[in-house]
């Protein structure tokens, strides 16, 4: 895990603050290089003094021990973000997101739901109504799938950087309608009974690897809603980052349901660090049976 380059892209709105004030403790403690970055609709006229304004997002103390860059770019918010990346080159892009009404999300969603969909690289967003607490814990929310060890090395590195404990939450869903995510479905109580068994030996070895790596790793399996246990164990650890990994899902489940991370990103009062992965159709209840995961210390460093 190496974040050398984080990118905030800003619209001088109080959410875009929130992100900016995170973004330059989050870059400090990693010793990374910060740029803003403001986006200019083609069809309107760039303020004259919207780069002045960018730098004064900073405040003095973070401008002075921090690389910063500006930079500007005009046209589509999506597809400049996108360019920006790739340019710059980007190792985490860090947004503010806004609250917007049912019909919005349906119809279009926000910049930054989009940017869930389109970022080939970790995308950490911060609500409006967020309350960023110290990096001293990170919930580390996992569905267990094939992907799930590439989420865990990159949640192992980051508690590694930051000097903090990690939390692996692993929730088990119920209910015969889930929302949007890849966590498994399970009402039958043995099934459920045998499913919590093998999540909890594989859970145990991620915390003995945490062990290895000199990082504190607890685990936790939980029954219900998975967007709402995440957020309500977020909550009870008092855990300053929440890391998800994101899935590709079809437009008809994202319009109906919304997925479970766009949910978390929505609604949790911490930043979201979202991992995108490739797509997992594997779930753990179809491998109960199967030898259980066993991470290679050197990947682990990696």
């Amino acid at each position: 895990m190496h974040i050398q380059k984080v990118l905030v892209p800003v619209d001088l709105s109080p959410a875009a603050q929130l992100a900016v004030d995170f973004a330059a403790v989050f870059a400090r403690t990693l010793r990374a290089q910060l740029t803003l970055l403001h986006v200019a609709d083609r069809s309107g006229k760039p303020a004259p003094d919207v780069k002045l304004e960018l730098s004064k997002m900073l405040p003095p103390a973070d401008s002075e021990d921090l690389d910063v860059q500006i930079r500007m770019r005009t046209g589509n918010a999506e597809d400049e973000i996108c360019a920006a990346i790739e340019d710059e080159p980007a190792d985490i892009v860090v947004m503010g997101t806004h609250h917007h009404g049912l019909i919005r999300r349906l119809l279009a969603g926000s910049t930054t739901q989009d940017m869930l969909r389109k970022t080939p690289v970790p995308l950490l967003t911060l609500s409006s109504n967020a309350h960023p607490r110290p990096l001293t814990r990170i919930l580390f929310a996992t569905d267990l799938t094939d992907s799930y060890p590439e989420g865990f090395h990159f949640a192992l590195g980051l508690a590694q950087a930051l000097g903090a404990n990690l939390i692996v939450h692993y929730s088990i869903e119920p209910i015969p309608v889930s929302y949007g995510g890849s966590l498994p479905i399970v009402d039958d109580p043995t099934d459920k009974k045998l499913l919590a068994e093998h999540a909890r030996h594989k859970l145990s070895e991620l915390e003995a690897e945490g062990a290895r790596q000199r990082v504190v790793v607890v685990s936790e399996v939980n029954e219900g809603v998975a967007s709402e246990k995440i957020l309500a164990a977020a909550e009870e650890s008092e855990c300053g980052l929440i890391v998800l990994t994101i899935h590709d899902k079809g437009l008809l489940e994202r319009a109906l349901l919304g997925s479970t991370a766009e949910r978390i990103v929505r609604d949790a009062r911490v930043p979201v660090l979202s991992l995108p992965v490739k797509d997992a159709s594997n779930r753990i209840e179809n491998k109960v049976h199967a030898e259980p995961f066993r991470i290679l210390p050197s990947e682990a460093a990696e």
